[in-house]
């Protein structure tokens, strides 16, 4: 996977870890498919609690997995961004991280950083082109050098 690729998948683990960090803040109440509905008088309490066992737990388990997988993708990326920043410059890793880590707008950073928007993508492709040149695995071990 090319640098390119690896950050738009980040970005995109960031938003499904985002949903993934609510839905267990929540205990999965939005987990349930909306066409669910008890009929006839409920016990709220005793409702929750069975559905705690019968599907709750079983989701969870699913869900911590998968925020552990996500957690370790990103934590990958992050340490990809440090390694531009030690080796390559810090305005190229904190575009890195404005845009694909904290999910701001190329817009945004360029009002933000007073960087024109087209420099901003130029910025970023010599970042890829800079990532896919070292190598992720080298950049994770600290050799920086192409």
């Amino acid at each position: 996977m090319g640098a390119r690729e690896r950050f738009i998948q980040t970005r995109k683990a960031i938003i499904e870890l985002d949903g993934i960090k609510a839905l267990i803040m929540s205990d999965g109440d939005d987990w349930m498919p909306p066409n669910v509905h008890v009929s006839g008088p409920s016990d709220p309490t005793a409702s929750r609690a069975i559905r705690n066992v019968d599907t709750w737990e079983e989701q969870l388990a699913e869900l911590r997995r998968r925020e552990t997988e996500l957690e370790n993708f990103i934590g990958v990326t992050l340490a990809i961004i440090q390694g531009v920043r030690e080796g390559f410059g810090e305005i190229y890793a904190n575009l890195l991280e404005w845009h694909y880590i904290d999910g701001e707008t190329w817009t945004q950073i360029s009002e933000d950083s007073g960087i024109k928007r087209s420099t901003c993508y130029y910025l970023r492709d010599v970042a890829f082109d800079w990532i896919d040149s070292v190598g992720v695995s080298r950049l994770l071990r600290g050799e920086v050098e192409v």
